[in-house]
């Protein structure tokens, strides 16, 4: 699993121009899943998601998490995350996990997330999306399972 995590003021979500999800303040994260992804590895990425300290405190450090300040989430799968650009300029996409195994995937984190306590919101999962957001900082993390 591999994730970008975006701190933002505020993010809302359109499929076919309809709004379908809207946060405050909070993070917007992105989720890709590749097919040697299991629930162990992905509860590592959900865990450390969910515990990240990238919010500010009153001193100005990043030091807060999305539960400390009350913050909302954005979790939006995003199968390109594994988008191989090594070779040519077209990216490869042979190691993104296939729809079915993805989507399950997917499903495993999101109930992980809300059962978490966090108010958490998704997208549609293999829809052509838009994303409209404010980033915040900017502060963009990435982490993926293979370096966990």
């Amino acid at each position: 699993m591999r994730v970008i995590c975006q701190v933002v003021n505020s993010a809302v979500l359109f499929e076919s121009k309809s709004e379908i999800s809207k946060i405050g303040r909070g993070l917007l994260v992105y989720a890709g899943f590749c097919e040697n992804d299991n629930e162990q590895s992905i509860l590592k990425i959900i865990n450390k998601v969910c515990g990240l300290r990238v919010f500010s405190d009153s001193d100005g450090k990043l030091n807060l998490s999305l539960k400390d300040i009350g913050g909302q989430m954005l979790f939006v799968s995003n199968f390109t995350l594994y988008g191989d650009c090594s070779r040519g300029f077209r990216p490869s996409f042979v190691k993104s996990a296939k729809f079915d195994c993805a989507k399950k995937l997917y499903d495993f984190s999101y109930d992980r997330i809300k059962e978490s306590g966090i108010d958490v919101y998704t997208g549609v999962f293999g829809g052509d999306m838009e994303i409209e957001s404010c980033a915040n900082g900017p502060v963009n993390i990435i982490i993926d399972s293979e370096e966990l």
